[in-house]
């Protein structure tokens, strides 16, 4: 057992009944959280289609699931996938393991620092009137760009999980 970070805290291999209900969580809960945003992206951009009523609804719906499901299990996938390099095999002197964070943390920072204000402005100014506003437009285009953002990075994290590269 290692007492370090150097190692697996808890000396928990890949088989060990620990670490595979930690990963079942870590990726059920990245699933659930990146996906759900991912799909609140595509649903918000066909209901700005269908003009301002459909798009404020749709904010509306999507910041109740937001706030009460796809955040929460966003954050739950983080701090398992802390738990499960804590219990794992693996440890935070991989590369890996740090890449993984760091674009973790940098979804973090688009989410708070830029989607979430764009986003609170956006339904402020499609809950202004009924007319899209050019100010609506251009929030949309901003919140577009920051989501893209967001999704890019979750795919960029998926691919180091995944291929685990400098292992």
């Amino acid at each position: 057992m290692s007492l370090g970070f150097s190692g697996s805290l808890l000396g928990a291999g890949v088989n060990s009944g620990w670490y595979q209900a930690v990963l079942v969580v870590h990726l059920a809960s990245a699933v659930v959280g990146f996906g759900g945003s991912a799909l609140g992206t595509v649903m918000l951009r066909r209901a700005w289609a269908e003009g301002p009523d459909a798009a404020a609804a749709v904010r509306r719906t999507f910041e109740f699931a937001s706030n009460r499901l796809t955040d929460v299990a966003a954050y739950l996938a983080g701090i398992a996938g802390f738990v499960a390099v804590l219990i794992g095999p693996w440890n935070f002197r991989q590369g890996w393991v740090t890449i993984g964070f760091v674009l973790y943390f940098a979804w973090a920072g688009i989410n708070h620092g830029a989607l979430r204000p764009t986003g609170a402005k956006l339904a402020e100014a499609l809950d202004a009137g009924p007319e899209l506003s050019a100010d609506a437009q251009r929030l949309r285009k901003r919140a577009e760009l920051w989501s893209m953002a967001s999704n890019l990075v979750i795919v960029a994290a998926i691919a180091v999980m995944v291929t685990k590269p400098g292992l």
